[in-house]
């Protein structure tokens, strides 16, 4: 089960981290044009071009959840002010 929870906050911050790349079209452009030299490679273009797009995806998906979750914290420090104690 631990296996599947990793794996699983893994998968969800690929498939983020796409949907955000996919939608903001110049941050795209940017991965393509990091990705497609590895894709020209000899022999293990394909499979390294796929797996460093995977990660920049993955890093995408990372750094929009932290901003999220950043912006969620604050918002519910606002929401919740600690009363100070007597």
């Amino acid at each position: 089960m631990k296996f599947l929870s990793i794996a699983g906050t893994a998968a969800m911050f690929l498939v983020g981290g796409g949907i955000v790349v996919h939608g903001i079209p110049p941050l795209h452009h940017a991965v393509e044009s990091l990705v497609h030299p590895l894709q020209e490679m000899e022999s293990v273009g394909p499979l390294l071009g796929g797996v460093a797009e995977m990660l920049l995806n993955a890093l995408v998906g990372l750094i929009g959840g932290s901003i999220v979750m950043g912006i969620g914290r604050i918002r519910g420090a606002k929401a919740n002010p600690v009363e100070p104690s007597h």
